[in-house]
């Protein structure tokens, strides 16, 4: 329900992951998630992988977005540091795979289910990142 949310209110999303081709696009696609994503970039879809920012930003590119209306939603040490190295907002959520408190990476919001993913909540990170530029 989140994507479709997001979508709805025109949101593109994307997949940044550092796993595999062979294994992410499987996976998205055995969940029946994979027609949500534009693009898919993975760890071998580059020379560089996250926590570098060119990961993240190269994905923002391929999905013909622009960095500063980026928001990244994820749940690891690389997520969060990759959005941080590429001056993005973050949401960090509490219930993927990073084995540290999702607190103590210093993502811009928490959540604890995808059900608070909100496009609300995405437009106030972009509006406050603008307003710091």
């Amino acid at each position: 329900p989140a994507l479709e949310r997001l979508t709805a209110a025109g949101f593109t999303l994307a997949v940044c992951t550092n796993k595999t081709t062979v294994l992410a696009v499987p996976l998205l696609e055995k969940l029946g998630l994979a027609q949500h994503f534009l693009v898919v970039t993975c760890g071998d879809t580059f020379e560089w992988r996250k926590p570098d920012a060119r990961h993240i930003l190269g994905t923002v590119e391929k999905a013909g977005g622009h960095p500063e209306r980026s928001v990244m939603v994820g749940d690891s040490f690389n997520d969060i540091a990759s959005a941080k190295n590429a001056n993005i907002p973050s949401i960090g959520v509490t219930f993927g795979y990073t084995d540290v408190p999702m607190a103590e990476l210093g993502p811009d919001v928490i959540i604890d289910g995808f059900d608070r993913l909100d496009p609300q909540m995405i437009e106030q990170l972009i509006a406050k990142r603008v307003a710091a530029a």
